[in-house]
């Protein structure tokens, strides 16, 4: 998981981008969410859609 935090219009987003599946339930994107702003203090987050199962 490659995280890059990008700056627009005074606002932080995390970018993140993955190989493997990160969201596959309620829980792991509880988690995600959790650890993409603990380690960024970002609230706004873009992850690519690949990273996310697709029944979710």
């Amino acid at each position: 998981m490659k995280t890059e935090v990008i700056g627009k219009n005074n606002v932080d987003i995390a970018v993140v981008s993955s190989d493997k599946l990160v969201i596959t339930d309620v829980l792991s994107a509880l988690d995600f969410i959790m650890t993409v702003k603990y380690e960024t203090d970002c609230t706004n987050i873009a992850l690519n859609k690949e990273a996310v199962i697709d029944d979710y």
